[in-house]
């Protein structure tokens, strides 16, 4: 552990997201698989199906690789700890209300701005809903995961903010920058500090990248991943769960 939390979270690629929908998809047809069969590791919270979001699915399903990569980052966790999973694949009905809330919420909280900025806004913490398969939502791919940890006794351990929330705070190095900048750390936020770099450190070790705005979002093989970890091509566009394509 002590590797992991001594590591600092590095600044976060600044995102352009023509760039991001511009990256070529070269897809693997990897299958999702359902992420509550390992309770050993993994605990699913399908935050989205207990809102009562409209379409959110009771099971939490992920790419098969996304998964296998998962597993290998949760056996670096210290002993008795476990990955609490929030969201993974997301269908684009649950993108589009998700969008549409936050944009609501969002205009309510910024009443000058218009359609275009508010756009821009709300893309800082949910993707464009998108049917597109060349530009396709990040978890609507499968390849992306909403995550936290929980200790030994299933107590989550503090990230300084919960999943969802918004707000600086909820930027990945929010509490390292300040560090940087010399300002005066509680002991409250030295723990949030070396939480959120046990978090980061276990995941970008397994290949994984970080949604620089969302502590709690992690990528893998999609347009996000490659363009957050520079690479060529990506290898996740839309996908279902196999019983949907039987309907």
């Amino acid at each position: 552990m002590k590797k992991y939390i001594e590591r600092p979270i590095p600044k976060g690629k600044e995102l352009n997201w023509e760039s991001i929908r511009s990256v070529p998809i070269n897809e693997s047809e990897e299958p999702l698989v359902p992420l509550n069969i390992y309770p050993e590791k993994i605990i699913c919270h399908p935050e989205y199906f207990i809102q009562q979001i409209p379409n959110a699915m009771p099971v939490l399903y992920i790419r098969e690789g996304v998964y296998k990569k998962l597993i290998a980052a949760a056996k670096n966790l210290p002993k008795s700890y476990k990955f609490v999973v929030f969201d993974a694949y997301r269908p684009v009905e649950v993108q589009k209300s998700l969008f549409d809330s936050y944009k609501v919420k969002l205009a309510k909280e910024n009443p000058t701005m218009d359609e275009e900025q508010l756009v821009a806004l709300t893309l800082n913490f949910v993707s464009l809903p998108s049917t597109d398969l060349k530009k396709p939502s990040a978890h609507n791919t499968g390849g992306s995961i909403d995550l936290t940890i929980a200790n030994g006794e299933g107590i989550l351990l503090d990230m300084g903010s919960y999943f969802d929330d918004m707000g600086d705070i909820v930027i990945t190095d929010y509490f390292e920058e300040k560090l940087k900048k010399g300002e005066k750390i509680t002991e409250r936020e030295k723990n949030i500090i070396e939480n959120r770099r046990l978090l980061y450190n276990v995941m970008i070790e397994q290949g994984f990248t970080n949604f620089v705005n969302e502590w709690w979002h992690y990528d893998y093989g999609n347009q996000l991943w490659a363009y957050n970890g520079n690479h060529k091509y990506a290898i996740y566009t839309s996908t279902k769960p196999f019983f949907f394509w039987k309907l």
